[in-house]
């Protein structure tokens, strides 16, 4: 099993997937993408969705699992949904957890990033940032804060770029509808309005009670129940 979670993993969240989904039978594999947590984070790389998702590619390569599901959140769902049409048969499912379809999904975090140059970010738009977030005592955006401590601020604002675009065209949102394997889109009840939820069509979607964007953090059991549940609670 293959986890994109967000702009930074937050490697415990491995140890409340075992506790709930008591998937032993599955190997575990989350990465801390280039430029992000304790990856290294070259000055020479694009880090566009495209190529993190060929790193990704690569590490599979390196691994040759028979079978692969794929859990994606937010950023991670660009990410997974390039590298899913990359592993052909090899992929059983895919988790989109509020992963990046439409422009809607790009925030006003991602897009007041691109709004300055980067020499404007790296000076002072990406420290006050993340000095709004710690003062607005919100939970998952102090979250956000916690795993963002270690990105690097060309990593940060090379990614949102990226993002931004693949958004704007409309291009995951085809690619999820468009994939043939078993899929299923999550989503916090408090974003139950969001505009993507109706372009789905027939897709699967399962909400999370008492959950923002950060359903794996805000209610945890619920998410990963349904979640073993979704996948079959063995290998299959």
């Amino acid at each position: 099993m293959f986890l994109f979670m967000d702009w930074a993993v937050q490697k415990n969240l491995l140890m409340l997937l075992l506790i709930f989904l008591n998937l032993m039978i599955f190997s575990l594999l989350a990465i801390d993408l280039v430029g992000f947590g304790d990856s290294s984070k070259p000055q020479d790389f694009t880090y566009t969705m495209e190529v993190q998702a060929e790193i990704c590619k690569l590490l599979l390569d390196e691994l040759n699992p028979k079978r692969v599901h794929i859990v994606a959140h937010s950023m991670g769902g660009a990410i997974g949904l390039l590298l899913a049409e990359k592993l052909s048969n090899k992929l059983i499912s895919f988790t989109n957890v509020e992963g990046n379809l439409v422009s809607e999904d790009c925030g006003l975090l991602s897009r007041k990033t691109i709004s300055v140059s980067f020499e404007e970010f790296r000076k002072s738009v990406f420290a006050e940032l993340k000095s709004e977030t710690k003062e607005s005592n919100n939970k998952s955006s102090n979250l956000w804060l916690e795993w963002n401590e270690k990105s690097n601020t060309l990593a940060f604002y090379s990614s949102s770029e990226s993002l931004v675009k693949w958004s704007d065209s409309r291009k995951l949102l085809a690619k999820f509808k468009n994939l043939k394997t078993k899929k299923v889109y999550f989503y916090g009840d408090k974003n139950s309005e969001m505009k993507v939820l109706n372009e789905l069509g027939n897709i699967r979607k399962i909400e999370i009670s008492n959950s923002g964007h950060f359903v794996m953090n805000d209610n945890p059991e619920q998410f990963y129940t349904k979640l073993g549940d979704f996948i079959g609670g063995r290998a299959n």
